[in-house]
């Protein structure tokens, strides 16, 4: 049968006459599915009342019975199956309709152009895409799709330097661009090494080279691209299941945006297995970005449906015209366009409601939703919103007004696909709630379980491109993407699941008194007033309750101004009456929503400009973009006072101090050394500013109030301000001279045979350790002098107190340990010359095991015992350059960057401070450095870099101050632990097998081997591991459970150390010991680390450092 034989699936409706497939139809705009053939519309008598408007009546297609492998095969398919249809229509403006091109011209020009495209670009690189909506952006999608090239949609309201991040982030070679992008291309090549070629899908305007100097990018017009492919054949290169075959970059709230990877089963996953032969008529008015993902898979699913796309100019003041000339099938909205036409609605009939009586309100309210029922055409049977939160008042206004409509919720994000519809999860939807203590959301709830929403679906992204920090943050090990949604699950015995999405994660703020707030369910509510068009909810930690942005409804406003005879509204001039009837109004629908007296603006800015995609305050998706809309109206919401104010409060709780705003008084001279301190400090001002400042910035001896509250304000400058403040000064301490000179040193007997040895750190933990290792190795004869810093104490005392705490105190050792009470930190330790001198003359070997080990304080604070300790023994082994005395160094796995190869020998040289993330490591570093120099000057050093040291194998002693000793105790104390911590497991060696280590190395008889070693002191082979020590803690007859990571964590909080561990309480592994410490102490055995381990530990925890 020949197309001119076959029938339509349309009747004229005045002669009854079935219509000719291919036959032009009359299709009236008022009258539902009312149709004429072309000789009753253009001949009859008694013409129909409303506008007809010629339409192309068609048939069913040819089936296809088998299921296609594949998007492009799909998409060939339905090229042959409707070829004679509509298929894509532009609007010509001078005759106010649309113009239609068939199914066969889009597939014969995506055909070529995929050739062609062929000839600059090969199958799996990356091509963007980035234009207003129009049939060519979709031509170029399929050209890519055909040939297996990876397309990249660029949003064309991006920033320059957003666009530049694209390109860069998936190294586009070839973007494809309309007239209007084509500058802003030309312009970005020189930032973006990888492109080469710009297809301008317009004629290249004669202002722009084809060709530019230099010859490094070339411009081509996709029309000469189309006829080079249609007289050069390529072959169809089909895409994997799991390829990559399109990236999607989501707008995002703040900061760069993501490109999420959609797969080839990802993508194919959202249309039908095969093209349906007999389907309703799909109509589709693109107007939405095809950037994103839901105009893009509509217009496809129109395609594969034998359907018809009209595209909008992409004028928004002609959005309703234009969708009244195309009279889609079904209309998608952003809850934006809703909030707008409701916006218009509630402002007319509040100005006609005036001074009316009940009666004429009703009757006025009728005719309106009838007026406004008139801007969705007749053929439309349902409308949708989705991308945001949509308030009950606007979808009451929805269903009442668009009564010829089925009204839907929709929920879907990029990264999964599809989610609900009408608040009902999908069929084949995997789905879990996380509790959010933070914002007050849990799974206990009552009377419905809420908290945030994860799912898993067979739309699923594969991640953000070359950005894998945010891909595991938001895909979890079992394969769940979290939303950011916070969702209330309701349920019950006789229904299905259903979800009501009430906040964002993301997006909530916290007041000054703890409450937290969530801006987009407020902007939902105050939206129902009159005089609101826009509105932006603000706040912060120093306010008692939150401010807003609003942008007036302008007819409303002239209404306002001239019943009350004011002057002309403007953001300058905003008149008081005004102002404060926006106040009165907003209260009023505030008492009427029950909303708390925090959530209600005690400050309002009125601004005549609305937010727009155009100026940056509204996204691609029509949301508010906080971040721009906050460094927008900065001035307005300024807080700079009050964050002064609250400075000064946190500073004298926690430091006792008092500041002056009007000095440039150093914030935190007079803190001390308090590491506790410092974290209640940090916490503080984090939780009640919400901005966390890491140590080295709180502690830098130049910061004064003034620098504090600009970085508050700033917090981007934290970064910066951070390097320039710290890493500059690591490089200056790191080249102070030394003003050593080493001739010889002290005898090879002496030093193989030593009579007496200086070790310093006797009163810490691993020098406690090597102290009693000492003491057992060499015999009775040799002694030890010990350095102590103490006021009024006995240095001796305090040696032995220490090491009877640790169980390693005997009583024999009395007669060999000789303290000295000293100071690392000054001159000569603070010794008068005659016993400085008279030391080095006796002393035959150094142990500096003395540090202020503490992984929270800032350089400067560890400053003086870490560098100054060191340099101060440098020149005591040095004071006499004929008698120079070996020193074993102990220094800390913390210097090495966590990329190095923790098996080499890697000289404090080759190792860069850069990636140094704590004041102890970066202390450390710059005594290496010190090391390493007197070692080039000839001294003879071995250095001991030591990884986790853990509690004595025999005794379980431990150091009371160390990480993990004080986080089982808080674990123990509280009786519960976060479940995260069961499925981790760390390295560490046994104090005491860490001191014999020690020991053994320095005693080594191989003199060609002796000094200048790097030894790496880490558990090579035994694990630790966390499930251990719950099942420990147990055994010891704690009652304990696990509990949510955050729950726990609000929990620490009320503890008296818990602010230690209120981060990520469980960092990366140590690494390994390297090899060269591996093959020097081949002869000893390492104590295993098992159950009988764990529990001498706990056990010398409980008797010893807990009082539970």
């Amino acid at each position: 049968m020949t197309a001119s034989q076959k029938v339509s699936f349309w009747y004229c409706d005045k002669c009854n006459r079935k219509l000719d497939h291919g036959e032009l139809r009359y299709n009236c705009t008022i009258c539902d599915d009312f149709d004429y053939c072309e000789n009753c519309a253009t001949t009859s008598n008694s013409p129909h009342p409303h506008k007809m408007v010629p339409e192309l009546a068609y048939g069913p297609a040819e089936k296809k019975m088998s299921r296609m492998k594949g998007t492009a095969a799909l998409i060939r398919a339905a090229m042959t199956m409707f070829c004679d249809r509509h298929c894509m229509g532009t609007r010509d403006i001078y005759k106010n309709s649309y113009s239609w091109i068939t199914f066969k011209t889009i597939g014969d020009r995506t055909k070529n152009f995929g050739h062609g495209l062929r000839r600059l670009i090969e199958p799996r690189a990356y091509l963007g895409i980035c234009a207003g909506n129009r049939p060519e952006w979709i031509i170029t999608d399929f050209a890519c799709i055909l040939q297996s090239i990876i397309s990249v949609p660029i949003y064309t309201l991006f920033t320059d330097r957003e666009i530049a991040y694209v390109i860069n982030n998936t190294q586009i070679s070839v973007i494809v661009c309309d007239q209007n992008m084509l500058e802003r291309f030309v312009a970005l090549h020189s930032q973006c090494p990888t492109l080469r070629h710009i297809i301008c899908m317009d004629p290249i305007p004669d202002t722009i080279s084809q060709v530019t100097e230099g010859n490094d990018i070339c411009i081509h017009y996709m029309g000469d691209i189309e006829k080079y492919g249609a007289t050069n054949l390529y072959s169809y290169v089909s895409t994997k299941h799991e390829d990559c075959l399109t990236i999607i970059y989501t707008s995002g709230s703040s900061g760069f945006p993501k490109g999420a990877i959609i797969s080839q089963n990802t993508f194919r996953a959202s249309f039908p297995r095969r093209c349906p032969s007999s389907a309703p008529d799909y109509i589709h008015f693109s107007y939405r970005p095809l950037a994103w993902a839901a105009d893009r898979d509509a217009i496809i699913a129109t395609f594969l449906h034998g359907g018809r796309t009209g595209f909008s100019t992409g004028d928004p003041s002609r959005l309703m015209e234009e969708l009244a000339l195309v009279r889609p099938s079904d209309f998608p909205a952003a809850p934006a366009i809703w909030n707008k036409l409701y916006t218009e609605y509630t402002t007319a009939l509040a100005l006609v409601s005036v001074n009316s009586p009940p009666d004429t309100i009703a009757s006025e309210e009728q005719r309106l939703l009838q007026q406004f029922s008139k801007l969705i055409p007749n053929r439309c049977k349902i409308i949708t919103t989705g991308g945001a939160l949509t308030s009950s008042a606007v979808l009451d206004f929805m269903k009442r007004c668009f009564t010829h409509c089925s009204v839907n919720e929709s929920y879907g994000i990029t990264e999964c696909g599809g989610i609900a519809d009408n608040n009902q999860f999908d069929y084949d939807l995997q789905y879990r709630l996380e509790s959010v203590v933070d914002m007050g959301y849990t799974l206990d709830d009552k009377p419905y379980s809420r908290g945030e929403l994860l799912v898993k679906t067979n739309q699923m992204f594969s991640g953000y491109i070359n950005n894998p920090d945010e891909t595991h943050a938001a895909i979890t090990e079992d394969g769940f993407f979290r939303t950011g949604d916070i969702v209330e699950l309701q349920t019950d015995q006789s229904s299905l699941p259903h979800i009501r999405v009430i906040d964002r994660k993301k997006n909530f703020f916290k007041l000054s008194q703890g409450q937290f707030v969530s801006p987009e369910y407020l902007q939902t509510i105050y939206i129902q007033s009159p005089f609101v068009e826009q509105i932006y909810i603000h706040g912060d930690l120093l306010s008692d309750s939150v401010s807003a942005v609003i942008v007036p409804n302008q007819q409303y406003a002239q209404a306002f101004a001239l019943q009350h005879s004011l002057t002309l509204l403007n953001m300058n001039n905003s008149h008081p009456l005004f102002h404060q009837a926006i106040l009165q109004d907003l209260q009023t629908i505030a008492k009427k929503e029950s909303l708390r007296k925090h959530e209600i603006p005690s400050h309002i800015i009125i601004d005549f400009q609305a937010f727009t995609p155009e100026n940056g305050l509204l996204t691609s998706s029509m949301k508010p973009c906080r971040h721009k809309l906050a460094t927008y109206y900065a001035d307005q919401l300024k807080t700079s006072n009050r964050i002064e104010e609250k400075l000064k409060t946190i500073i004298k709780t926690i430091t006792g101090q008092s500041i002056l705003s009007n000095t440039g008084e150093n914030v935190f001279v007079n803190t001390g050394n308090d590491s506790l301190s410092s974290v209640r400090l940090s916490r503080m001002i984090e939780n009640d500013l919400g901005i966390s400042l890491p140590s080295n910035i709180l502690y830098h001896p130049q910061l004064n109030l003034q620098q504090l509250t600009n970085l508050i304000q700033n917090p981007s400058q934290i970064s910066s301000f951070s390097k320039q403040t710290i890493q500059s000064q690591l490089i200056n301490d790191s080249q102070l001279d030394l003003n050593i000179t080493t001739t010889s040193h002290k005898s090879i007997a002496s030093i193989n045979h030593p009579s007496k040895i200086f070790i310093t750190g006797t009163t810490g933990f691993v020098g406690a350790f090597v102290l009693s290792e000492l003491l057992t190795t060499y015999s009775s004869k040799c002694q030890f002098v010990c350095l102590v810093r103490c006021n009024n104490e006995n240095p001796f005392d305090r040696i032995k107190n220490n090491m009877i705490f640790y169980k390693i105190w005997k009583d024999e050792y009395k007669q060999q340990i000789l303290p000295l009470k000293g100071d690392l930190t000054k001159f000569h330790f603070d010794l008068n010359d005659e016993i400085y001198n008279q030391l080095h003359d006796d002393i035959d070997m150094i142990y500096h095991c003395g540090a202020n080990v503490n992984f929270i304080l800032s350089y400067n604070q560890l400053y003086p015992a870490n560098v100054v300790g060191t340099k101060e023994m440098i020149t005591f082994a040095c004071f006499n350059p004929s008698t120079c005395i070996p020193i074993q160094y102990i220094s800390t796995i913390s210097v090495m960057s966590n990329h190095l190869d923790f098996n080499q020998q890697i000289s404090i040289d080759n190792i860069s401070p850069n990636k140094l993330v704590n004041g102890y490591a970066q202390s450390k570093w710059v005594a290496e450095k010190l090391i390493q120099k007197a070692i080039d000057c000839g001294l003879s050093v071995n250095i001991y870099r030591l990884g986790l040291i853990c509690a004595d194998s025999r005794t379980g002693a431990c150091n009371q101050h160390d990480f993990y000793t004080l986080l089982f105790h808080e674990i123990m104390k509280i009786h519960c632990y976060p479940q995260s911590m069961i499925s981790y497991h760390f390295d560490g060696l046994p104090v005491d097998f860490t001191a014999k280590i020690i020991v053994h190395l320095s005693n080594n008889n191989n003199q060609d081997n002796k000094y200048g070693n790097i030894y790496h002191l880490i558990n090579k082979n035994c694990e630790i591991k966390c499930e251990e020590i719950i099942d420990g803690m147990k055994e010891c007859g704690i009652e304990i459970e696990g509990i949510d990571d955050n729950e726990w964590k609000m929990k620490m909080k009320t503890t008296e150390n818990g602010e230690l561990f209120v981060g990520n309480i469980f960092g990366e592994r140590n690494g390994e010991s390297n090899e060269k410490m591996n093959n020097d102490v081949c002869g000893l055995e390492c104590p295993s680390v098992d159950k009988e381990y764990i529990m001498k530990w706990l056990d010398f925890i409980l008797n010893n450092i807990s009082k539970l």
